[in-house]
């Protein structure tokens, strides 16, 4: 239920589609003299939250950048942790946004994820078949380059080297392309997040470290997003 401080706050033009870059974890941590992995359990904490006041405020879909496919290239006890959190949080955090009326969304390889982890993704996709109205899109083990080459061949595949035909082979097909794009942690960059579909993302970054974001810092971006003019190559 939404607060009457949050109503008066409500931006004036809301995106169909925020698409989240969730950086600053192990920072986060080691600013607190904990290991990183406690950093990554923080982050977890905090997406109910943000995404929630994302949803409250009539957002349709909201990308969730939770673990990229050059993750997998950090120490191996880390890589580890980051899966086992998965394995442990997934369920729990996103029945949460179930309840609020959202499908949940895979997008990367997940066939790099060990059998039971995948069996629980198919688990929170199953409870949530019915539901059409808002997406929470968790992007695991997910590259845009990788994603970019996917679609191409599978196009080609098909004998239809089409835009539309590329487009339904992206892993995100059926929703709409990213109107904001939020980075935290101070890096001004996408890295490989959604690169095909941020063409005409509005762009925010925040010094901000993920497990700090909150609902107030993204209102004042969405309040922002609400007074550009995009114009999309057009006067």
């Amino acid at each position: 239920m939404k607060s009457k401080q949050t109503l008066e706050a409500a931006p004036t033009v809301v995106p169909a589609h925020v698409g989240i870059i969730m950086d600053g974890n192990g920072r986060w941590a080691t600013a607190r003299r904990l290991p990183r992995a406690a950093g990554h359990r923080a982050g977890v904490k905090n997406i109910t939250p943000v995404v929630s006041c994302a949803l409250d405020y009539g957002v349709k879909c909201v990308t969730l950048y939770a673990f990229s496919s050059e993750n997998k290239n950090r120490p191996e006890d880390e890589v580890n942790a980051l899966v086992d959190l998965i394995r442990k949080r997934l369920k729990p955090m996103t029945r949460d946004l179930i309840k609020r009326g959202a499908r949940i969304a895979f997008s990367g390889d997940t066939s790099y994820f060990p059998d039971d982890v995948r069996a629980i993704m198919r688990d929170v996709e199953s409870e949530n078949a019915d539901g059409i109205a808002k997406t929470v899109n968790i992007a695991l083990n997910y590259g845009g380059r990788a994603e970019i080459i996917r679609a191409a061949a599978m196009a080609a595949r098909d004998g239809e080297v089409t835009q539309a035909a590329f487009e339904k082979h992206l892993y995100t097909a059926g929703l709409p392309d990213p109107d904001v794009i939020v980075r935290t942690g101070g890096e001004k960059r996408l890295s490989n997040f959604l690169l095909y579909q941020a063409a005409y993302s509005e762009l925010f970054f925040t010094d901000t470290l993920w497990p700090d974001f909150d609902g107030a810092e993204l209102t004042a971006m969405l309040k922002e997003f609400a007074m550009r003019h995009r114009r999309f190559g057009k006067v």
